[in-house]
């Protein structure tokens, strides 16, 4: 349901073996954003919420901050 209206696409994971992993659904590919799924996302989402700060401040800048963009494992993350 969710790509035929949204486009969004469907990779299984293969944590073992990232390099086996396979898209099934590819993305459908935009060239605009959706303002109001973004909005949206980010009052029901903290995490996507972060992402979009992030994504703000490197397009403001130009810069990338290894702290803002390094993933950490949950473990870490929340301590």
């Amino acid at each position: 349901m969710l790509a035929a209206a949204h486009g969004i696409g469907l990779i299984q994971l293969d944590v073992t073996n990232p390099t086996e992993s396979q898209i099934l659904i590819p993305a459908r590919e935009r060239n605009e954003v959706d303002w109001d799924m973004c909005n949206r996302l980010t009052t029901e989402n903290p995490d996507f919420a972060d992402f979009i700060g992030r994504l703000r401040r490197f397009y403001q800048t130009g810069e990338l901050s290894d702290a803002e963009w390094t993933l950490l494992p949950r473990s870490e993350a929340s301590s």
